[in-house]
């Protein structure tokens, strides 16, 4: 059987982006105690019954801890089984984006433009959930832009089973995209002028009605009977909930200034530049002056207006927050984008032109995988793994980080009794997934921005007292002038401050440069408290 030339370049999307990631399967980019601890405490919680907050502090949706925790059933409960997971989900983001892209573009175009993003991509790598949600944003696009092309209302609720299981990934994001699909296919129903059919109506009816329904149905069952303040730490979306806050006026500047930098920090970024923006031009010429075919022309414009709108409705946790990462979920829109306009500007220039301009972007996007490979493949020495049995990885961060990790994971095995646990404080989940104790408190996280009220405290001391916990480990994030974080004991869980202090002692200090700022994954130190006899 004859393979299409799109059938082609889908495979070898999958297998470029799957040998882009192949390093990935046993490296992790720096590992924090905290985010990254948190998360492997929640796909392993669940594989023992527990629930997402109900059980256990969770501030994403409950759907990735089941994702992550069905591959340490099947492979085993080690970090490398979550890496294999998540390298899954870059391959869907490749593909995803490939077949979005070919709706707008050729074939081999869409091909580059997948590549040119999976080794450029911009990840918030704190967490093992967000590349679920970009996965889940991308498979929407390409539903909307197949819609699009032939009209096939099948793909409309495709988008809405996308939109749903983005939704349990995210909440805001996945009720963002269901505003982003309504409003686009209205905007293509209207310029296409399809029919407002029964089949139609009913898929309006399921996207402000019914997918919103079985929503609150899900979310009020996993909140079902936990205090409001346990809601609000789980979901912080209201209020003074976030330490971030921005003015819209200041954040608009301020993301067109971080491009700016980005493509002058660095020689090869003032090529790039020139060529994506010298493309958008040429191609919003092509447009507005109707050098396209007047078909294709209408679908551009469309197409482009879908980016659009996707673009701003995942922009809204930046614009209220100012927090670069949180403008990750509208890059990949953004990327598209700047293709669909090379490849309108490659109809128009000379043939020297075009083969110089795809050249120089094939260059930069093989020479970014090599790099990326060889990058990780440099840093996998013997100082950088962490040889804990649920470990089994290299990762980026400091040898001295490693070490403590491993060396405090070590005593814990050997001092905790079987059926012992320990209480770790402010944030350092990672010390309860590699010892496999469970936490003695549904409470993962102690900061300031957490705002634990004083009947919550008194709760976790009554748990403290009923388990009789001998042992607490204390991070050197206790004490920290981030925005946020705040210094155990005095501007955040007084009383818990004052319970630990009159029933344990210090026992051991570990690692860490104790006058420098402690970091999420650097700068790493930790004391071990006994609980006085």
């Amino acid at each position: 059987m004859k393979l299409s030339v799109k059938t082609i370049f889908l495979i070898l999307t999958i297998l470029i982006s799957g040998l882009f990631v192949w390093p990935e399967l046993n490296f992790q980019d720096n590992l924090a105690q905290g985010d990254h601890g948190r998360d492997l405490y929640a796909f392993d919680a669940v594989t023992k019954g527990d629930l997402p907050y109900h059980d256990f502090w969770w501030v994403y949706g409950p759907l990735m801890p089941y994702y992550y925790g069905l591959f340490f059933k099947i492979f085993g409960t080690h970090i490398s089984s979550v890496l294999l997971g998540r390298a899954l989900l870059v391959v869907l983001c490749s593909v995803f984006f490939y077949l979005s892209a070919s709706c707008l573009m050729t074939p081999g175009l869409a091909f580059l433009a997948s590549l040119w993003v999976t080794q450029s991509r911009q990840e918030f790598f704190f967490t093992y959930n967000r590349i679920g949600g970009i996965a889940a944003e991308l498979f929407i696009i390409f539903c909307l832009l197949s819609y699009l092309q032939i009209g096939a209302i099948r793909y409309l609720w495709l988008s809405l089973l996308a939109a749903f299981i983005l939704a349990l990934i995210k909440i805001n994001f996945g009720l963002a995209a269901l505003a982003g699909i309504v409003i686009g296919v209205l905007w293509i129903d209207y310029s296409k002028q399809y029919r407002f059919s029964l089949e139609k109506k009913k898929f309006y009816l399921g996207a402000v009605f019914f997918v919103p329904l079985a929503l609150s149905i899900i979310y009020g069952l996993l909140l079902k009977n936990l205090p409001l303040y346990a809601i609000r730490q789980c979901m912080p979306y209201f209020g003074d909930d976030q330490p971030y806050h921005a003015s819209p006026w200041m954040v608009i500047p301020y993301y067109f200034m971080q491009h700016f930098l980005t493509l002058v920090k660095t020689k090869l970024g003032i090529p790039i530049g020139i060529i994506l923006h010298g493309a958008t031009l040429l191609g919003a010429w092509a447009l507005i002056f109707k050098k396209v075919e007047k078909e294709h022309r209408q679908n551009i414009l469309l197409g482009l207006g879908i980016l659009g709108i996707f673009f701003v409705v995942y922009f809204h946790e930046f614009l209220v927050s100012g927090i670069w990462y949180r403008c990750y979920w509208s890059m990949p829109f953004l990327d598209m984008f700047h293709f669909v306009m090379i490849g309108l500007s490659l109809l128009l220039l000379p043939k020297i032109v075009r083969i110089f301009i795809l050249i120089v972007l094939w260059t930069l996007t093989l020479l970014g995988i090599a790099a990326h490979i060889g990058s990780i493949q440099a840093q996998k020495t013997p100082d950088r793994y962490l040889r804990e049995d649920r470990g089994r990885i290299y990762t980026a961060n400091e040898p001295q980080w490693t070490d403590t990790v491993t060396r405090v994971s070590d005593y814990l095995n050997a001092a905790l009794q079987k059926d012992e646990t320990f209480l770790a404080l402010p944030y350092d989940c990672l010390y309860y997934y590699l010892t496999n104790r469970q936490s003695p408190t549904r409470q993962l996280i102690f900061f300031d921005h957490i705002k634990i009220p004083q009947e919550q405290e008194v709760s976790i001391i009554k748990e403290l007292e009923k388990k009789n916990m001998a042992y607490v480990l204390m991070s050197n994030r206790m004490i920290s002038d981030e925005n946020g974080l705040g210094v155990f004991g005095k501007t955040y869980c007084p009383l818990l401050g004052q319970y630990i202090q009159a029933h344990y002692k210090p026992l051991i200090r570990q690692g860490g440069d104790w006058t420098k700022r402690p970091g999420p994954m650097a700068n790493h130190g930790v004391i071990i408290l006994k609980r006085i006899s």
